[in-house]
């Protein structure tokens, strides 16, 4: 990491590479330079801002403003890397200490109004200390339901985002026969389902995916036809941006879209759709029709996508 306390004016204007810093902690002002194209790391930045200002054994928060006026955290290596990228030209960091911050940053002179409120509550009913509640951090979507406008309601596409943290996806898959609508019927036709979901996994957290859920797609490819190894393999490689369109083996969780309103006796193709759905709900609540599961049940020891 590039520290330049002594940049001359030319070389500011002229070096683009660079981005001036001006770090505010209190009253104190510090100027220091990143490097624009490779700033790092959140954790080495940290380290410099604390040592710049000596305050190395101090937790502190750090927040920028952007360019219009703004003030946001920095605290972690996206919205870093954001902040530095963002600055134009000059990057204004601002650091406070991490218990003001959490407070909410009370200005100096309210500290006699506080103690003055405190006293006359003294002769009232006591109340019960307010919960301290840090401030957030790392923003980052987990899950996702995307395309609701152009797949049936009876499924659904799920983004999972993993962000490079080692944290498993945390389902098992398995292969079975699922039940579909043919001209001449119904008929049994391979499928593959999610069969156990791990105890405080990326997918069991965000609720959207469920045991005994049919795999339709994977990333926008179908998986009609293939084998559980393919499929297993499908997900492996797009671990780091899954996209799974499942058909919920619970469809009580469906959203009904607004557009859709129920059909009436004149439409035949709604009424079709809803006497199948009530015979395929029927298939799945018989014994004698239920999923066929490979031998031993639902498997504990095939090939578990944990990513």
């Amino acid at each position: 990491m590039n520290r330049s306390f002594h940049k001359s004016q030319t070389l500011r204007f002229y070096d683009c590479s660079a981005v001036e810093v001006k770090s505010k902690f209190g009253a104190e002002f510090r100027r220091f330079s990143l490097d624009r194209q490779k700033p790092g790391k959140f954790e080495d930045f940290y380290k410099l801002v604390v040592h710049t200002h000596h305050i190395a054994n101090t937790e502190v928060t750090i927040g920028y403003a952007d360019v219009h006026g703004d003030l946001l955290p920095i605290n972690n290596d996206d919205n870093f890397c954001k902040a530095v990228s963002s600055a134009n030209p000059l990057l204004r960091v601002f650091i406070q200490k991490r218990e003001e911050a959490e407070r909410g940053g009370a200005a100096a002179g309210s500290l006699s109004r506080r103690r003055k409120a405190l006293a006359l509550r003294e002769d009232g009913p006591r109340r019960r200390a307010p919960l301290h509640i840090g401030l957030p951090r790392d923003f980052r979507p987990v899950s996702s339901i995307i395309d609701v406008d152009i797949l049936p309601e009876t499924h659904r596409r799920v983004r999972l985002y993993r962000h490079g943290c080692p944290r498993p996806l945390g389902f098992y898959i398995r292969d079975g026969t699922s039940v579909r609508v043919a001209p001449q019927g119904l008929e049994k036709v391979p499928g593959i389902f999610i069969s156990r979901m791990v105890p405080g996994g990326l997918a069991e957290s965000t609720g959207l995916l469920a045991v005994d859920d049919e795999v339709l797609e994977v990333n926008g490819i179908e998986v009609a036809g293939k084998t559980l190894d393919q499929v297993t393999d499908m997900m492996i490689a797009n671990s780091h941006n899954l996209i799974v369109t499942v058909k919920p083996a619970n469809q009580r969780n469906n959203v009904l879209r607004a557009g859709r309103a129920p059909c009436g006796p004149g439409r035949s193709d709604g009424a079709h759709g809803a006497v199948v759905q009530r015979l395929l709900s029927s298939l799945r609540a018989d014994p004698r029709h239920s999923l066929e599961l490979p031998p031993g049940g639902v498997e504990e020891h095939g090939p578990a996508v944990t990513l």
